[in-house]
């Protein structure tokens, strides 16, 4: 019987790297491999060798096979099965383990015929193996090395697809925590702008009107209080983000004292409608930064609807080409509107529509959120 030089080369080289991974690991014979051979020691001496032979011929015939079996199913199971089954290499893997066949077939021929040939000297009167009883010792042989390949597939198999679900849920997870904190810096990107503007809108009234300037504190309490602490949830009551909207607007009011031009239409019964909190705040901050110039034709309008499971938001608002609309000015008008659509991106995907156009001086955006 011809074997392929290369194929048992490459065996060889195999079983020298399977060796190197015993000699490290720290768990190479696990308890239920020790409990397997040794149940399978006493299947190949009590089961499958002849009764009626020899006990010295029967225990070494049994010690033999199962060492071949021992070896065979070492290398399917810590070579074969993991580095080439397991890696879609099939092919390759029924080539090797059909030549670790053929290569075992041939040691154990040799080895049947050397006791054979020691015990017929040895033992003159010793009834020699039939091939009957050959054939019954290699089909535990080989029987035993299967159920043994079986057996490792089997638990491989399972902890793989364990340690796969494992590896899903904490990347399931990771994504959840790593969306939480991008969504967390997006939100509290709007804070300090927002703040900033609103304490320089303080300073500048504190000097010229005491009482006003009392009132635009109880106000800008208010909302602080609602964006960092109302804010901290997915989702807020869609009435809630409408009454800051118009405290905010109303803060306005007070340091725009004339030429505010500010219309809103906003449902009065919203009652059970909730969307992501600041959702709509950014496009009012932005249109009062880059609309209201203290001008008479300046203006802002905002509009909100409700349809079916929809919520539609639409603002407008002129725009000014003045040379406080430079490049770092746009910059930062272009950052905000940035945010938004990450944010929207983040909590709903594709359950949302954003327009923004700017027509003659018309900034105008148009947001569509499906519940």
């Amino acid at each position: 019987m011809f074997v392929n030089n290369k194929a048992i080369f490459v065996l060889y080289l195999l079983i020298m790297d399977m060796n190197k991974n015993i000699k490290s690991s720290n768990n190479s014979f696990p308890i239920w491999e020790i409990i397997y051979w040794f149940i399978a020691s006493l299947f190949m001496f009590f089961v499958f060798s002849n009764r009626h032979y020899d006990i010295q011929m029967r225990t070494n015939l049994s010690i033999l096979l199962l060492i071949i079996s021992f070896v065979n199913a070492r290398v399917t199971n810590k070579i074969l099965i993991p580095k080439f089954l397991f890696e879609d290499k099939r092919g390759l893997f029924l080539y090797l383990l059909f030549f670790l066949l053929i290569l075992s077939l041939w040691l154990i021929s040799i080895a049947l015929f050397i006791i054979t040939l020691y015990s017929s000297i040895a033992l003159p009167n010793m009834i020699l193996p039939s091939l009957e009883d050959v054939i019954i010792l290699l089909t535990g042989t080989y029987l035993i090395s299967l159920l043994s390949s079986v057996f490792y597939f089997t638990k491989e198999s399972y902890q793989s697809k364990e340690e796969k679900l494992n590896i899903e849920k904490q990347k399931n997870t990771l994504e959840l925590k790593f969306k939480e904190v991008q969504l967390q810096l997006l939100k509290e990107q709007i804070h300090p702008h927002f703040i900033f503007n609103m304490m320089n809108n303080l300073y500048a009234l504190v000097n010229v009107d005491t009482e006003l300037s009392r009132e635009v504190i109880v106000r800008l309490a208010d909302l602080l209080d609602y964006m960092l602490y109302e804010c901290n949830t997915e989702q807020v009551e869609l009435s809630n983000e409408i009454k800051f909207i118009n405290n905010y607007i109303e803060l306005e009011k007070i340091r725009h004292d004339e030429n505010f031009n500010v219309k809103t239409d906003f449902p009065k019964n919203v009652s059970g409608v909730k969307v992501a909190p600041l959702i709509l705040f950014p496009f009012v901050e932005n249109a009062f930064k880059h609309g209201l110039k203290q001008t008479s034709n300046d203006f802002i309008y905002m509009k909100l609807t409700m349809a079916s499971l929809q919520v539609q938001f639409n603002i407008k608002n002129n725009i000014h080409h003045t040379t406080s609309t430079t490049a770092g000015a746009q910059k930062s008008k272009g950052i905000g509107l940035k945010n938004v659509r990450e944010r929207l991106e983040l909590i709903y995907q594709n359950k949302y529509e954003l327009e923004i156009s700017r027509n003659n001086d018309i900034f105008e955006a148009n947001l569509k959120i499906i519940r």
